[in-house]
């Protein structure tokens, strides 16, 4: 014990009023919270009286102890914590009985650091989603009422595209050198009218069976059901579609042989499209190069194009016509976050967002999609970065060198599903928003963050070809020297915000055995192939 420090005071300096059978609250609320910032955990004494399973002081107790991120141990097993009914309790606070309150010291000394931190971090969740504010507090009585009768929360608004006219211009050709798949059968493209995946609509036999999944098992302090009652089609939840086109079974194949693989999309939702979402700014040439190089991609719903320039596209501009819908949306202000607003055009649970200068073959983009169809609550995309601690300066790096590992996808190539695109724009704090302005930077580093936290799983990598970036397009803001260091200064912001380090480092890379790519011989030892 000689190595644990404990805290006990005997004597209350202004004692605040309580209950006869339960301890009284001391001091100031400052000071109580100065003590427990330097506490892992806080002891929480239900109330004497066993038909009492809940008091103001002991209340008072546990919220302070979850918003400084202290572990509260609940003495007392017939204490009812808040929502019991819907909350795990058991991810962010001890329960001790009182009789084995001589056992308290070596049942808290048997929790490893990992576990301290995820009970830390989901008392702080707790806290900021459900009990933070007045507006928190009164969500909170809402959706546990609205969960107790089973009605389903309205849906989050999309961001209406506003449309800019535009001409389409003569047929896209394609280009041998930017299309050229090899031997490659990339499956049919499609002859029918895009369709867009199904909207997902909660029926009204929602049950409590579902109740510790929804408010619990998809954390993180800016996922806050009170106020983001959204019902996505996550990867968990199965979907039988029917349509009236007929049912075509690509999600398996017959036989095992790499052309048969290549051909069937794979995954476990029969039909299903994407959507291309291309952020620009006054580089039309460059963008209508990388729209023809669209032309006949397969499983292509439509093109968002996100126009950030305040000129609007020249008059005599003749845009590619892809045989799909090209969208031009008019953007209210230059901002990179226009990249993650939640279009109402884009009808597809599938996002790719692409730079305008970003060279990705058919293949390539072919393959990426099928690994976000395995992995569709993660970003997947191709150019990889991590994070490093600078132990010099105290503070956390941004690093695009190579190396075996890897925590954030960019998301200037990446799949990504939509839903993140609704928490990032409505959810998300707006001081991690306001830095992206203020920088126009680290739009990229902010989704990675997101859904990092939201999942507690890395990005996933996949093959790509060695060079990536147009070679004859304009110079890019990434060249910049002072592009690192803002990319530095966000990622500590970032971690301020969260309150810890959301990115998780992963070694793992998916690439396609049948790329034939050519693997340098300094870094096969890094690939991780399926």
């Amino acid at each position: 014990i000689r190595l644990d420090q404990v805290l006990v005071e005997f004597t209350c300096k202004s004692p605040r009023p309580s209950l006869p059978t339960e301890w009284a609250l001391c001091g100031e609320r400052e000071e109580r919270l100065e003590v427990l910032k330097a506490s892992t955990f806080a002891l929480v004494i239900s109330p004497g009286d066993c038909q009492l399973v809940a008091s103001a002081g002991s209340s008072m107790r546990l919220f302070e102890a979850l918003e400084v991120g202290a572990i509260p141990v609940v003495l007392g097993d017939h204490a009812r914590l808040p929502y019991h009914e819907l909350i795990r309790w058991s991810e962010a606070a001890i329960m001790v009985p009182k009789p084995r309150i001589t056992e308290l010291h070596f049942l808290l000394r048997s929790l490893s650091d990992n576990d301290l931190l995820a009970m830390r971090r989901q008392g702080r969740f707790l806290w900021e989603t459900y009990f933070s504010t007045s507006e928190n507090v009164l969500g909170t009585i809402l959706a546990s009422v609205r969960t107790s009768i089973q009605v389903p929360a309205a849906p989050i608004r999309e961001e209406p595209a506003q449309e800019i006219p535009h001409k389409a211009g003569k047929m896209a050709g394609t280009d041998a050198n930017l299309a050229d798949n090899g031997d490659l059968d990339l499956g049919p493209v499609e002859t029918e009218p895009p369709y867009a995946s199904p909207r997902f609509l909660r029926n009204f036999t929602y049950t409590s069976a579902n109740t510790y999944q929804t408010w619990n098992r998809a954390p993180g302090p800016f996922h806050l059901f009170p106020h983001t009652p959204l019902d996505p089609v996550l990867p968990s939840e199965a979907k039988f579609l029917g349509s009236g086109t007929g049912f075509r079974p690509i999600g398996g194949g017959a036989g095992g042989s790499g052309k048969e693989f290549q051909a069937a999309l794979g995954g476990n939702v029969p039909r299903e499209q994407f959507t291309v979402v291309m952020l620009t700014y006054e580089r039309e040439e460059v963008l209508m190069n990388s729209l023809e190089r669209l032309n006949g991609l397969p499983y292509l719903n439509k093109v968002v194009v996100v126009w950030n320039s305040p000129k609007p596209p020249s008059d005599d501009l003749l845009w590619p016509d892809i045989g799909l819908p090209i969208v031009v949306v008019r953007t209210e202000k230059n901002s990179l976050n226009n990249r993650f607003l939640p279009w109402d055009a884009v009808e597809t649970e599938a996002i790719l967002s692409i730079d305008d200068d970003a060279h990705l073959r058919h293949d390539e983009i072919m393959f990426g999609f099928r690994v976000w169809r395995e992995a569709r609550d993660r970003i997947v995309g191709f150019p990889g970065r991590f994070h490093a601690w600078d132990v010099n300066h105290q503070s956390w790096l941004y690093n695009s060198n190579y190396s075996c590992e890897l925590s954030m996808v960019l998301t200037g190539a990446a799949f990504f599903h939509k839903y993140y695109a609704y928490l990032y724009s409505y959810v998300m704090p707006q001081a991690i928003r306001d830095m992206v302005d203020e920088y126009i930077n680290c739009e990229d580093i902010a989704m990675n963050f997101l859904v990092s936290h939201i999942t507690r799983k890395p990005p996933i990598k996949v093959t790509s070809r060695w060079t990536f970036r147009c070679p004859g397009c304009p110079q890019a803001l990434s060249h910049d020297d002072s592009h690192f260091h803002e990319r530095h200064k966000c990622i500590n912001f970032f971690v301020k915000v969260y309150g810890y380090m959301p990115l998780l480092y992963t070694q793992f890379r998916v690439d396609s055995v049948l790329f034939k790519t050519r693997l340098p011989h300094d870094k096969t030892k890094c690939f991780k192939f399926i």
